[in-house]
């Protein structure tokens, strides 16, 4: 009877939402509590903190006790996450924002609204599908960075050894240059010296951002299409 009682708590919407409510509210004092607040106000953030840490002791011993074999509530990975972070941070050890950056990670519990969303979940499992495709054409992507990043260190290393001085300052360069994040202030000033050095910029964009990376959308549309 008292088994049924707690599962019945368990599997409540309100109580599902207050717990997802509750682990919003710490993310948000996790932040509030970077700034340069009012005694008051730390007063108020830790009675909170304090009062959440109590509601998800009561909320792990609810899951505990619903279980019909409590073993079985331990081989949950979740729960065993879940646990660990309450155990911590009931610990009387004074203000520790590591334990409250671990506490922070209980959010990635909304995660589990993902399975109760088909488009979503059809969406991840088509993610995970892709993963060896998209590494292949990101392997690709990698060996034209590291081509155009040692022609760009030997072509303009002398004039800008800042941006092209050795091969992986190249490879950072032509990562700001895919990203198309103010490359035309790489371009521009190569090409004041190597007025041919435009032919070196629009080919990598070209290959790099505008082809490859349509590949790995491409490679993405066409497994959610053939799971469907």
């Amino acid at each position: 009877m008292t088994k049924d009682l707690f599962e019945k708590i368990k599997n409540n919407r309100l109580f599902q939402a207050f717990v997802i409510s509750a682990i919003i509210l710490s993310a948000f004092l996790v932040g509030v509590s970077t700034y340069n607040i009012p005694s008051e106000a730390l007063a108020l953030i830790y009675f909170l903190d304090t009062f959440i840490t109590v509601f998800f002791v009561i909320e792990i011993c609810i899951r505990f006790f619903a279980e019909d074999k409590k073993l079985h509530f331990f081989k949950n990975g979740w729960n065993v996450f879940d646990s660990l972070i309450v155990i911590i941070s009931i610990i009387p050890i004074g203000p520790n924002s590591s334990i409250l950056v671990l506490r922070l990670l209980r959010i990635f519990r909304v995660l589990r609204l993902i399975s109760a969303i088909p488009e979503l979940k059809e969406l991840i499992e088509a993610l995970l599908k892709s993963i060896k495709r998209v590494f292949y054409v990101s392997l690709l992507l990698f060996i034209i960075i590291y081509l155009y990043a040692s022609f760009g260190s030997i072509l303009f290393g002398q004039s800008d050894p800042q941006r092209w001085g050795d091969l992986g300052i190249s490879m950072i360069t032509l990562v700001q240059v895919l990203t198309l994040s103010s490359w035309e202030n790489v371009m521009l000033p190569m090409q004041e010296i190597f007025w041919w050095s435009w032919i070196y910029f629009y080919s990598f964009v070209a290959i790099g951002s505008i082809t490859i990376l349509n590949l790995i959308i491409a490679v993405l549309v066409d497994v959610i299409t053939n799971q469907k």
